[in-house]
């Protein structure tokens, strides 16, 4: 996977990045964020059912640059894996469980704020817009009679009671837009195990416009 291999580049560099702390020199780190992922809009009809959380778990590298000793910018690629669990009761007998998985890469763009609580621990803060580009998805429905499967690649469609109605279409899927903008914002820690090289952890929220 790319992401791996430009973390494992970024590892390697470490000795290259220079030997004084300071947070207006460009910095490089690796992020991993839970975060808890939500799909469908609170007044749409499906509740949800059995979701473990966080549901959502980001992977990525970052780049960053104070312009003083608190404020700068962040930036970086990270890719996402996030699911969800919705029970959909129609008022009939075929009520529907639904199982959706999403796979991203991202691009946050944002402007943080670093507070020292220790010499290489900071408390950090970010707002600012995000980047995502649809790599894969999955979607099960399934209910009493009948289940269908949408991903990126094919749409399939299982009749129980009658296996001749069986539906499969391959092709590209069209259920999700490819790329969403959207705001995001963070609090984390940010640890620097090198002097230009730093893991964050954070809770995330984001909101695809």
């Amino acid at each position: 996977m790319k992401i791996k291999q430009l973390i494992l580049i970024s590892i390697v560099s470490i000795p290259l990045l220079g030997s004084a702390q300071d947070l207006t020199n460009w910095q490089v780190g690796v992020n991993v964020t839970p975060f808890i992922f939500t799909r469908f809009s609170p007044d749409f009809w499906p509740e949800k059912q059995g979701n473990n959380y966080p549901n959502g778990l980001g992977l990525g590298i970052t780049i960053e640059k104070n312009w003083n000793e608190n404020w700068g910018f962040k930036t970086g690629l990270e890719y996402t894996k996030q699911t969800e669990k919705y029970f959909a009761d129609d008022n009939s007998a075929d009520n529907t469980h639904i199982k959706s998985s999403f796979e991203y890469y991202k691009t946050p763009i944002t402007i943080q704020y670093s507070y020292p609580i220790k010499e290489k621990l900071f408390l950090t803060f970010n707002q600012g817009i995000q980047f995502s580009f649809l790599k894969y998805y999955k979607m099960v429905e399934e209910g009493t009679y009948q289940k269908k499967t949408s991903t990126s690649d094919y749409e399939e469609l299982i009749y129980y009671p009658n296996p001749a109605n069986n539906h499969y279409y391959s092709g590209e899927g069209m259920l999700y837009s490819k790329t969403l903008v959207g705001l995001v914002g963070s609090i984390g820690l940010k640890y620097f195990i090198a002097d230009k090289f730093s893991i964050t952890s954070n809770l995330r929220y984001q909101y695809d416009l």
